[in-house]
């Protein structure tokens, strides 16, 4: 019995730096990866991105230095032993505090930067907890909404990487029937060691988008070949993966061995398209895979006019 169910996820975008996805409370200082309204910490309404706060941290430095030559200017006015020392003590302090204005403008993007790249510096142990207590949230919904609580790990995932919140995600995965439509991944989800559920995921993931089988999924697959073989549907997985790896005349070579194993039961598709690779390529070293394809070729679809 299929006790997989169907659902839906909410559209999510990778975004271009790992950062992007933190935001902090501007009054408890505490991080979050989630995208809560509020605080989980103060219950305040005061998250900000950490670009929009280091922008501001960057802006008080600067008006501070404009500030503080302001303040100088005036105290050497009030200083000046003559009015002709007033005037140039005020002049020279404008030109000086312009001068700064101008060069502030022009860095300011730099002074940004440094100021983000010191607040993730300062707080980073700070950052570690939020997104601790973040995953520990998103395990606290799972009884209640699994989808919630894998979209939840999905978001912490893109800055708390590690095999614990991989198999937490694979096992959410494990329940959910998976369609081409949906955002998937992979290779943010491999394990160090193996795991049957990743590898039956992988399995799923060659059928519905075999695009997403890469190096280091058929790296995994081939390294851990043996105990997926001993798994219920362990073949079926490693013939899904090595009709995936077709795809790509670099895979089909790098990994010909593989392929070669299960090649009798590939499927018609996979298998004409791995002949025409070797057929535009005669002269690569495809390990004896090319003689097994001939092979199966004249044993299968001798009389097949595709072929």
């Amino acid at each position: 019995m299929n006790k997989k169910r169907p659902v839906t996820f909410r559209p999510f975008k990778v975004p271009r730096y790992a950062y992007d996805k933190l935001r902090i409370c501007r009054r408890c200082g505490r991080f979050t990866a989630l995208g809560e309204e509020r605080c989980g910490g103060c219950g305040r309404a005061a998250l900000s991105s950490l670009e929009k706060q280091a922008t501001a941290i960057a802006g008080r430095k600067m008006h501070t230095r404009l500030l503080l030559i302001a303040l100088l200017t005036l105290a050497a006015v009030y200083f000046g032993q003559s009015l002709q020392q007033m005037a140039l003590c005020g002049a020279g302090g404008t030109v000086l505090a312009a001068a700064l204005y101008y060069m502030q403008r022009k860095v300011r993007q730099n002074e940004n930067l440094f100021a983000l790249n010191e607040l993730l510096g300062r707080n980073i142990d700070s950052i570690k907890e939020g997104l601790e207590i973040n995953r520990q949230e998103a395990v606290a919904v799972l009884r209640e909404d699994d989808v919630l609580a894998y979209e939840k790990l999905r978001e912490i995932s893109i800055l708390l990487r590690g095999d614990r919140i991989s198999r937490q995600r694979v096992a959410l995965l494990h329940g959910f029937q998976l369609r081409k439509d949906m955002n998937l991944e992979l290779e943010q989800l491999l394990l160090k060691d193996f795991e049957p559920l990743l590898a039956e995921y992988i399995g799923e993931i060659a059928k519905v988008r075999p695009e997403l089988i890469k190096d280091r999924t058929l790296r995994y697959v081939k390294n851990y070949e043996a105990q997926i073989l001993e798994m219920d549907k362990g073949v079926a997985i490693l013939i899904s993966v090595a009709g995936a790896a077709v795809r790509l005349k670099r895979y089909a070579l790098l990994y010909s061995g593989m392929i070669g194993r299960y090649i009798q039961d590939l499927p018609k598709d996979r298998f004409l398209r791995l002949s025409k690779l070797i057929s535009a390529s005669p002269y690569e070293p495809w390990n004896g895979l090319d003689l097994k394809v001939a092979e199966v070729r004249e044993a299968k679809y001798r009389w097949d006019p595709d072929f």
